[in-house]
């Protein structure tokens, strides 16, 4: 039986979200003009990308009712405000056709590329609105179709290219109040949070300077600072602060300009000059900020393959060395306690030679998986290399290590692991085990070693066990 609950509540969220953004573009529109704001379309293409039970008919129905309710409420007649609810949903069907085959990477801005193709679908977006603004102008309001298109086209461009960002990278509502929360939790007044916090400070000043010095040049003012926000924070908070900025620029230089002109003159050549400058004064930090958000990614993937096992995501033994002997420094400025175990698969060279390496590098993740589901996040766990692993366990009583010890190993020995050609085959390990009170010169070299040796006791006593030393 289908449920239909996510559907109508996707429903009732675009209706209340084209609703609410469409009056408050409407709030912002000039008189004989377009609004100022019109955040409603690249709102609602994001809601439809992002929450698939939005994307429906009934969705889509919903939101022609917001934009119809939005225009009626604010004084629109029935007829009016059905052209210019098809002149919005143009847009975004265009704009929804081409996203949704972009790839998810590109959607996210996390390429470099994906602000070219963002602002493609912008474009085209704006031009399947501008398109529908025509007859628009010629039905409705019988103006000059080339100028309608050219304004509305230019208009919807700058909407979608200062808003879409935002709305495709904010976080969604409960895991933005779970950072916040975080983040209140966390932060406290010191000079590292000032220093953080000073590109933000500095677009502020930026806007500031814009307001008092005003003429043609304040709208490049925020550029270093955006710049510098673009280097400093992560894409989704470049994207909102860009979003904040460019929208408080399009009111204040818009109406600005239009108290300024004088009594008579044309305002739309005025009009869409500020808004594409404005459009493309986001497209750079923007542009800068997912670079910067794929070099990260970059560097991230670089590390973890430096740092771990390629073959079963554990740390490397070159990762795992410093790691095992910060924790030991660690446990022993608290005089704490540290179990070392050294694990060795048994018989394992017979399993390769007999059911060939792609089965022994199986048995390997396999056996991993297995002894990660028995420890802690903070437990330290390597392949040290071959079919040789280590753990380092702090702050757990002698008892409880032996009997994580036992455990992992009767995990292991139970578990079943099937050959390419679904053939199960069984494993077991021996296991060297150390508890100790560490004090400040002990190293992990001298821990492993003594571990290793206990192992090595374990094979020479039969396999299968856990010798303690």
């Amino acid at each position: 039986m289908v449920d239909y609950v996510p559907y109508v509540l996707g429903a009732i969220g675009v209706g209340t979200l084209v609703f609410v953004a469409a009056l408050f573009g409407i709030l912002t529109r000039p008189e004989g003009l377009l609004a100022v704001l019109w955040p409603a379309n690249a709102l609602l293409l994001a809601a439809f990308v992002r929450v698939p039970a939005m994307n429906t008919p009934v969705g889509w129905i919903a939101a022609f009712g917001g934009y119809m309710m939005a225009d009626i409420l604010t004084g629109s007649d029935v007829n009016k405000a059905a052209w210019l609810t098809l002149a919005n949903m143009a847009g975004v069907a265009v704009g929804l056709l081409l996203i949704s085959k972009l790839d998810p990477e590109d959607r996210n801005l996390r390429r470099p590329t994906a602000v070219l193709y963002l602002c493609l679908t912008s474009a085209a977006a704006a031009v399947g609105s501008g398109l529908m603004g025509i007859a628009v102008a010629i039905i409705v309001f019988h103006s000059d179709p080339l100028m309608a298109f050219v304004f509305w086209a230019s208009t919807e461009f700058s909407n979608y290219v200062i808003i879409l960002p935002f709305a495709m990278t904010v976080s969604r509502w409960p895991d933005l109040l779970k950072g916040w929360r975080a983040l209140a939790l966390r932060v406290q007044l010191d000079w590292k949070v000032l220093l953080g916090a000073m590109p933000a400070l500095s677009l502020a000043f930026s806007l500031v300077m814009v307001s008092f010095v005003s003429g043609p040049g304040a709208i490049v003012f925020p550029v270093p600072a955006l710049l510098w926000c673009a280097l400093s924070y992560r894409l989704s908070v470049v994207a909102t602060l860009i979003t904040m900025l460019s929208l408080w620029l399009m009111v204040e230089l818009e109406l600005h300009l239009l108290a300024t002109l004088p009594k008579g003159a044309d305002p739309y050549s005025g009009v869409i000059s500020t808004r594409l400058g404005i459009a493309m004064l986001a497209l750079g930090p923007l542009t800068v900020a997912s670079i910067d958000r794929a070099r990260s990614a970059l560097v991230e993937r670089l590390d973890h393959a430096a740092n771990h096992d390629y073959l079963t995501g554990l740390l490397s033994r070159g990762a795992f060395m410093p790691l095992g002997q910060e924790m030991i420094d660690q446990v022993a400025a608290r005089k704490g306690r540290l179990t070392v175990m050294v694990m060795d698969l048994d018989h394992f060279k017979e399993i390769n030679d007999s059911h060939g390496h792609a089965t022994g590098d199986r048995i390997l993740v396999e056996v991993a998986k297995v002894i990660q589901r028995s420890l802690r996040g903070t437990d330290l766990f390597a392949r040290l290399g071959g079919e040789e692993f280590a753990v380092l366990v702090p702050d757990i009583a002698k008892v409880d290590a032996q009997g994580l010890a036992q455990r992992i190993r009767k995990a292991v020995e139970q578990a079943s692991i099937s050959t390419a050609n679904d053939v199960p085959i069984h494993t077991t390990v021996s296991i060297g085990l150390l508890c100790r009170e560490p004090d400040q010169a002990v190293t992990v070299d001298s821990l492993l070693n003594e571990a290793d040796r206990a192992m090595y006791e374990a094979k020479e006593n039969g396999r299968n066990r856990v010798v303690e030393r």
